[in-house]
């Protein structure tokens, strides 16, 4: 019969909230102000959009083309086009904050100016693309106000005109999917305080604002981050203080890091008067049935993707910018959205006070309050990042399957423990979904997941395990209750034959014929799984399991290096590991995170004790 490789997509997206319409990184501004600050200003009703990487940068821009039903300042094509960050390409989604929300039919009064290579866009972002709302034909009052105001100035010889008629667009049936939100309108988080780790956060300060020191802007940074940590379990650790060497947005590096940039020295940020950017990156993958599968975990009823990266860019010359109190309340918004935080409100003349003093908002408060939220704040960033019960968290596995006839039917052959962890000591529950098979099955008792192929297959070849595909795959998560863990995956990589099932016991034969010279464990001198050949203690089964030489004593996993912050041993690459802690030599307690190392070497860190000695033990999770 024939084996499938079943590939896995990761779908990475891009969510970017750009301070303009989304921050408190906007100036506000009059009506004058704003049609002075733009190129042109008109209505319109939207007939076309589509998506195109630019070849300039290579990130993803949507292109939307507006039929001009009435020019307020300015000369129009018939249809102009504007361009904006964000759109969707294939598989890849790309989500800018800033960004209008156009929709097909949709009627809307935007401000333009132009970009640096010609082309429109929203003068101040999403807030300049105001869709028009009417009541029985007519416009909502407050709009109709705001159109009578356009009027008088372009009437009164206020406005300056510009000609835009070069930027002609195009008319097209529907709007993209998927267009300014994610495509199933999922958010994402980071996961790190699930596993109570702190996200690493990296500083550029290569420029800074006029009068700011770097002390200054570092503290700054801490008081901006701790504002989010105070109402959440969330955690941040300062890692270095370095320079990027290119815009924080475009660090295509997915290591889970928040990238803070106190400059805008690489041009960034093109909009006029806003002050900073934040944004974040995400995933999920899309299995070959085309079955979506979240990995960001669950808090409540809401699923998550997970955050690969976040980043801040910050205008340091814009003089509001000088000021360090609205420095520091830039920052902790611009973090706000790279932690999934939309604006509460893009209303210039929001009635609300509560949306309006909030962390959120659209506009700066420019009024000292620096890294302090609002009463609206918290219970929006909770939703993602709890204060309370955090999510479990478990990690993925893989497997190298034996096969024979009979199948093999040994503890740690062909199975894994499924173990899930929670900061909280909930009891957990295991659930597995997703199944992807064509040359086997999985069972699941209690946490035990074992694999039964359709036969005994011969020698496959091996996947790569970075490469994201198996054989057959499973998805797992546990829960307590409330929320749950993020699907992590169990993917089988390699079939291996077995002929002489009855005495090897699941060991291959290719195993046999690498370290005995022989398939057969009949031949040569204790070549049987529950013999020991190097006499290290560990039987051949083991030496197997563990990805050890049975031929080599010194082989054995060992503890090979030890201090007070780091414990390296030797491991099997891409098996699980714990590490347990004891002062007694009675009692155990897990003294760090798990972890699966990637190569024959295992590092854990992270692990404190106050005890004046401490004994440890490694555990290969089977």
């Amino acid at each position: 019969m024939n084996r499938f490789v079943l590939k896995a997509l990761v779908v990475v997206t891009a969510l970017v909230c750009v301070k303009g319409t989304l921050a408190s990184s906007v100036l506000p501004l009059s009506t004058k102000e704003l049609v002075n600050a733009s190129a042109a200003v008109f209505r319109g009703v939207v007939v076309g959009v589509d998506c195109l990487r630019d070849g300039s940068d290579g990130q993803i821009y949507t292109r939307t083309s507006l039929r001009v039903i009435e020019p307020i300042k300015g000369t129009f094509p018939m249809i102009v086009s504007i361009v904006h960050r964000g759109g969707l390409i294939g598989n890849e989604s790309d989500f800018q904050g800033n960004s209008p929300v156009f929709v097909h039919g949709g009627e809307y009064l935007v401000y333009v100016v132009r970009r640096s290579d010609g082309k429109l866009t929203c003068t101040q972002g999403s807030s300049n693309a105001v869709k028009l709302q009417r009541n029985v034909g007519v416009l909502i009052p407050t709009q109709q106000a705001l159109l009578d105001e356009l009027h008088s100035l372009a009437n009164n010889g206020q406005t300056q005109e510009d000609n835009v008629t070069d930027q002609t667009g195009f008319v097209t049936s529907s709007l993209v999917s998927g267009l300014s939100v994610d495509v199933s309108g999922i958010s994402s988080r980071f996961l790190q305080s699930d596993r109570g780790e702190a996200i690493p956060v990296l500083i550029d300060a290569d420029s800074l604002p006029a009068g700011i020191t770097l002390t200054q802007a570092t503290n700054a940074v801490v008081q901006a981050c701790n504002a989010w940590a105070a109402v959440t379990k969330l955690k941040f650790q300062i890692e270095d203080v370095q320079s990027f060497g290119a815009g924080a947005d475009t660090i295509a590096t997915s290591d889970e890091k928040l990238r803070i940039q106190l400059h805008d020295n690489y041009g960034r940020i093109s909009s006029a008067n806003v002050l900073g950017v934040g944004g974040r990156f995400s995933t999920w993958v899309v299995l070959p049935d085309t079955t979506i599968v979240r990995v960001g975990g669950s808090v409540g009823t809401n699923e998550f993707n997970k955050t690969t990266r976040g980043y801040v860019v910050l205008e340091h010359g814009a003089t509001a910018m000088q000021n360090l109190a609205t420095f520091t309340e830039v920052l902790c918004h611009e973090i706000g959205h790279a932690l999934s935080m939309a604006h509460s409100s893009e209303d210039p003349s929001e009635p609300n006070n509560t949306l309006k003093q909030a962390i959120m908002y659209f506009q700066a408060h420019a009024d000292g309050r620096g890294a302090t939220l609002g009463s609206y704040d918290p219970p929006v960033i909770q939703q993602a990042y709890p204060s309370g019960n955090t999510p479990p968290y478990s990690y993925g596995r893989v497997m190298h399957v034996t096969t024979a006839s009979p199948q093999p039917n040994v503890a740690g052959i062909n199975s894994v423990e499924l173990r899930g962890y929670d900061l909280q000591g909930t009891g957990l529950t295991v659930t597995t979904n997703f199944a992807q098979l064509n040359n086997g099955v999985f069972s699941l008792s209690g946490t035990t997941l074992k694999y039964t192929a359709n036969g005994p297959f011969p020698d496959s070849s091996v996947i790569d395990p970075t490469d994201g595909s198996a054989y057959d795959s499973i998805y797992a998560r546990f829960s307590d209750g409330t929320n749950a863990s993020p699907y992590f995956s169990i993917r089988v990589l390699s079939f291996n034959r077995d002929h002489f099932p009855a005495t090897s016991d699941g060991i291959p034969d290719n195993w046999m014929v690498t370290h005995f010279g022989n398939a057969s464990p009949t031949v040569g001198l204790n070549h049987g799984a529950s013999q020991d050949a190097d006499g290290d203690k560990l039987s051949n089964l083991n030496e197997y399991r563990t990805g050890m030489t049975p031929t080599d004593p010194t082989s054995a996993q060992f503890i090979t290096l030890i201090d007070k912050t780091n414990i390296q041993f030797q491991a099997k690459a891409y098996e699980f590991y714990e590490l347990w802690g004891s002062t007694n030599l009675s009692s155990w307690f897990r003294a760090a995170n798990p972890i699966l190392p990637t190569s024959s070497t295992g590092v854990f860190t992270g692990f404190t004790s106050t005890a004046p000695y401490m004994f440890f033990r490694v555990e290969k999770v089977p």
